[in-house]
This record gives C-alpha cells, sequence and structure tokens, in this order.
C-alpha cells in the first residue's frame, strides 16, 4: 500500500499542539517533520529551498507559511509548473497593520530618536509633532494588510485612501476613496503618509521611483512593508537627506540584510527593523497559518479546489 505523506518543513513555529490539530485531519497520511522525507512528499507545508523543491518529485501540492512567493516561483527555483502553490496571505495582517501603525506614530511623534535620546542620557526637546488624526494616508496595495492598517488609521481619524490594481464595484469601509493603479499620482499628491504593502512583481518593482519620490508633497513619511524592490532605495536616500520626504520606516530593504554600509542605517529620520513585522514569533499568527493550512487540507482530501491558488504569472 502507497502511503501519504505530509511533510511539515522548516516551520520553527510549530507546536505540539498545531501538530496535533494537523494530525487529526491528515488521518491518511504519514505525518513527518523530517525534510530527509521531502523527495516522497505529496504536500508539504512551511518553507522549503530550492534543493528539496528538486528533490521533492512526487509533490502535488505546496503550502507556503509567507505570503510572498517570489521565490518560489522563480525560473531557477526547481519548483515544478504543476506543483499547486498556495500561501499564506492574509495570515500575517494583524501583526504587520500594527507594525505599520507603530511605524506611523513613531514618525509623526519623534520616537525613535527620543528612544535615541534616552540611551545617550540626552534630554532634548526635538520639536512640533504631527496626529493620525485628520491626516492624509495613502495605502498602496489594499489587500488583507493594507486594508487593516487602513481601518486602524481611520478609526484615529484620517482621511484615508487606496490603491487596488483593479477597480472595485463598491469602496471598501476602510478608505474614503479608492483609485486604480492608474490612478496611483492622484490619489498619493496630498499624502502626508504613503503606506506600501505591495508584493515583489515585475509590474511593482522600482514603483516608486525618483520621478514618483520627488512629486510626494514636502515632508512625507513613507514606510514599506512589502517588498524592498518597490522603492529605488539610492533616491530614497537623496530625498531623505535632502528633506523633502520627511522620514521613511521599513521593514523591506534591498538587499536584504541590508549591507552595513548603507546610508539608511545612519539617517536620524529613518526606521529599519529586519523583515519582521510578519509576526513569526507572535503566536497569533501562527495559529492563523496553520488554521488556514488545515481549512486547505480538507478541501485538498475532500479533492474541492482551493480557495485561492497563487497565479504564477501574476506573483501571488
Amino acid at each position: 500500500m502507497n502511503i501519504k505523506r505530509l511533510i511539515l518543513a522548516n516551520y520553527t513555529d510549530l507546536k505540539d499542539s498545531h501538530l496535533q490539530k494537523i494530525v487529526a485531519v491528515a488521518k491518511d497520511f504519514d505525518v513527518s517533520v523530517d525534510k530527509e522525507d521531502a523527495a516522497n512528499a505529496e504536500v508539504i507545508f512551511g518553507y522549503v529551498n530550492s534543493e528539496i523543491a528538486q528533490k521533492a518529485k512526487n509533490l502535488k501540492w505546496l503550502h507556503v507559511q509567507s505570503a510572498g512567493v517570489e521565490h518560489y516561483i522563480a525560473p531557477n527555483f526547481g519548483l515544478d509548473e504543476n506543483v499547486i502553490l498556495t500561501n499564506s496571505a492574509g495570515m500575517h495582517a494583524r501583526s504587520i497593520s500594527e507594525h505599520m501603525l507603530a511605524f506611523t506614530i513613531m514618525l509623526m511623534r519623534h520616537l525613535h530618536n527620543y528612544v535615541k535620546g534616552q540611551t545617550a542620557h540626552n534630554w532634548q526637546y526635538l520639536g512640533e509633532v504631527k496626529s493620525v488624526y485628520n491626516s492624509n494616508i495613502a495605502v498602496v496595495g489594499l489587500g488583507g494588510i493594507g486594508s487593516l492598517y487602513a481601518s486602524h488609521c481611520k478609526a484615529l481619524g484620517a482621511n484615508v485612501v487606496g490603491v487596488v490594481r483593479t477597480a472595485k464595484s463598491e469602496v471598501p469601509s476602510c478608505v474614503d476613496k479608492i483609485f486604480t493603479a492608474d490612478q496611483l499620482d492622484i490619489a498619493i499628491a496630498n499624502a502626508d503618509v504613503v503606506a506600501l504593502t505591495l508584493p515583489n512583481t515585475a509590474e511593482t518593482t522600482a514603483l516608486f521611483n525618483k520621478e514618483r519620490l520627488q512629486k510626494l508633497k514636502k515632508g512625507v513619511f513613507i514606510i514599506n512593508i512589502g517588498r524592498g524592490t518597490a522603492i529605488d532605495q539610492d533616491a530614497l536616500i537623496e530625498l531623505l537627506e535632502s528633506g523633502h520626504i520627511g522620514g521613511a520606516a521599513m521593514d523591506v530593504t534591498t538587499p536584504e540584510p541590508l549591507n552595513k554600509d548603507s546610508k539608511l542605517w545612519d539617517l536620524p529620520n529613518v526606521i529599519i527593523t529586519p523583515h519582521i513585522s510578519g509576526g513569526g514569533t507572535l503566536p497569533l499568527t501562527t495559529d492563523l497559518i496553520v488554521d488556514r493550512f488545515i481549512d486547505y487540507l480538507q478541501d485538498y482530501i475532500a479533492e474541492r479546489p482551493f480557495k485561492k491558488v497563487v497565479d504564477r504569472k501574476l506573483g501571488y
């Protein structure tokens, strides 16, 4: 008898309670956490590298715990084009949206520089601050993450607009107005904060080039938690140094890790976190990711279509 193998690969935050929930559903599977078994895997859940992907000749379905999938669909990665690819988009939204809100308030109130002052035992007033209330915030990318961040800002009294790839029939309740990608420059023209939650695709690469960054209102704050490739980083540095851009807070950079000699590290109007906003160590995030996988696993076992499959041409 052929034994189906379900491999939980490279999932460091998985607890016994999560494993037990999966095993209870995967009754006809031999569940393993040993990456050496990947060559026999029919289903893999977690992070995999190119070596594992190329060894897994029996693989039918890969469910990754991240939202971003650019590594898995790259031509040199080796994942067979017939393998169904699903992701955990939206499961990180609670953690990332709160990270973005923290970024917003830190930039507006100079909190990152007050922390530096505390470290230096320096009691110094750093000048006028801004408020989320009545500010203009443009959220570029209104998926699960962007929508939740928009809701947070709107609840605090901000005027919020969203930018989406394709038109929606109704304006979501999380924003006051919605724009399509071809209206991007209109959407961001008057923004006090521009927040990017974009995936890494051909369409988003260098979307915020020097020309677009120069058009932004003087003193604007930029927040990026999508992918570093969305911004021309050299142009960003130049405009941060000139003061045209008031500040930037980034959980993503180009490259990653950010080069130790990058000017971004030392600019006083920049906050950097090392791609941790997704809350890999936040129990809630892991719970949500596991629940998403189990939901899809039930569909897989019942031979039902998945609710959402990664479109490899779009990149998400």
